[in-house]
């Protein structure tokens, strides 16, 4: 067996690492596979500009989210916001409630004709310095979702926890929660817990009928502490990140304006996406495809020995 390593860049400013294993003889090669590790550019470069304050860290700590001082700047945001009327356009037959897997082109579960420019967004060196500081130095990139909170009819989100169903072990995820509008009291905002995810368990979920929900796996009311609930109130350009475990929900928004969000999904390159746990999961919601998520590794190198063919490779 010999195994070579083949670094090439790629036409949009990618750097691909691709691994390629194969045997040999004297007169023909008897195997051949491609694997695609990652596509970034700037993968762990640090923006000190980004870095989080002692204050910060334990302010996540303590309440389970937070909204740093970094900024992206407005031309970014309206280059999302021009990305995101594309992304409508191409997938005009999809409800914009929801979209899953905008950076993945060949469609995700969902089946939306995404672009790599969603990955460039997500992986923006200074949203993964932060992730850093956050999860740690080894990350890994596992799925993006838009919530388009349409004006006046745009779905409420029930009080849940994220990873009521991830297969990922142990379960460990940050996620990044990026509004392409500003977002006010009126229009349907986040609201946190605090502290809810401390316990650093999944609480008691049931189902909940109806279409004008996002989800329908809704806390148990045992569990919520209502009095104490924080909105999430932000401009477009800030960013927050919360923990998997935290308690949150967001109402419909009925003014006449959208309130659409880029949502990413990271966790620890300690622990382990199951596939194969995933499509168990998948048999029951479908449109998640948890067992065809193809992973990126986005920070620091895999330390659980993750499958990075799923997903991105027939």
């Amino acid at each position: 067996m010999i195994s070579s390593v083949v670094r090439a860049e790629k036409t949009c400013n990618f750097l691909a690492f691709i691994i390629i294993l194969f045997n040999t003889s004297v007169v023909k090669t008897t195997h051949l596979r491609i694997l695609v590790v990652y596509p970034i550019s700037k993968k762990d470069e640090e923006v000190s500009e980004a870095f989080l304050s002692a204050a910060e860290l334990n302010n996540y700590e303590e309440k389970g989210w937070i909204v740093p001082k970094w900024e992206f700047p407005q031309e970014l945001i309206s280059e999302m916001r021009e990305e995101y009327k594309a992304l409508l356009e191409r997938n005009s037959n999809l409800s914009p409630d929801i979209m899953m897997a905008p950076h993945q082109t060949q469609g995700g579960s969902m089946g939306v004709i995404g672009s790599d420019k969603w990955l460039d967004f997500a992986t923006h060196p200074a949203a993964m310095t932060i992730a850093r500081q956050l999860i740690g130095p080894d990350i890994i990139l596992w799925g993006t979702t838009i919530f388009g909170k349409p004006p006046q009819n745009g779905k409420e989100t029930p009080w849940h926890q994220d990873g009521f169903y991830y297969p990922i072990k142990p379960l460990d995820v940050l996620t990044l929660w990026i509004p392409l509008d500003d977002v006010t009291p009126e229009n349907g905002p986040m609201k946190f817990i605090p502290g809810s995810h401390k316990t650093r368990k999944i609480f008691s979920h049931s189902w909940q009928e109806g279409k004008d929900k996002t989800i329908n796996m809704v806390c148990d009311s045992e569990h919520l502490d209502l009095v104490n609930a924080e909105p999430l109130i932000i401009r477009a350009g800030q960013m927050s990140f919360h923990d998997v475990y935290i308690i949150h929900s967001s109402q419909a928004n009925l003014t006449h304006r959208r309130r659409a969000a880029f949502v990413v999904r990271l966790m620890p390159a300690s622990s382990f996406y199951d596939h194969k746990l995933g499509l168990e999961i998948g048999r029951k919601h479908p449109l998640q495809g948890y067992g065809e998520r193809p992973l990126y590794l986005v920070s620091g190198d895999d330390k659980a020995g993750n499958n990075f063919e799923i997903g991105h490779l027939n």
